[in-house]
């Protein structure tokens, strides 16, 4: 009895959705870079809380974080916080409530004359759409691209 052949293909054969993970793994890791610039360059990151926080830093960023629930104090006393700044950085989570409170961080940083820049969230939550419900969640989500873009399974 003879054996049958087994062939090997390349990898894109056996799953075609390594090509759409590598892209979208290349895409994530631009928008981040950008935002470790940012960061670097002084502009702040504003949050939800404290496990955001280390998320970003995870994620390498080195500037100013800031945790706009973790510190317990009314949010008109944390935009007055925010007042010598000419921009600022809206990161908060992709669920309704985050979206609300990153809609109202917009409307009154503008109010106040600070630029602020939400097309970082934008950018996100239309690459990760059902897979990322809030930032603490991006870490994990970038492992996972990188190990779909080679094929395996997380």
């Amino acid at each position: 009895m003879v054996a049958p052949i087994r062939r090997r293909y390349p990898a894109h054969f056996r799953n075609p959705r390594i090509d759409l993970y590598a892209r979208k793994m290349e895409r994530a890791t631009r928008i981040f870079q950008d935002l470790q610039v940012q960061s670097a360059a002084g502009v702040p990151i504003i949050v939800e809380g404290r496990r955001d926080e280390a998320a970003l830093r995870k994620l390498g960023m080195k500037g100013a974080i800031l945790c706009l629930k973790a510190t317990g104090e009314p949010r008109f006393r944390f935009i007055e916080r925010l007042d010598g700044s000419k921009r600022a950085i809206v990161l908060t989570d992709f669920d309704r409530e985050g979206g609300e409170l990153g809609k109202w961080l917009y409307q009154e940083l503008s109010y106040r004359g600070i630029l602020a820049d939400n097309s970082s969230w934008r950018k996100i939550h239309s690459l990760a759409r059902t897979e990322v419900r809030s930032v603490e969640e991006l870490p994990s989500f970038m492992r996972a691209l990188e190990i779909r873009s080679r094929g395996l399974r997380p």
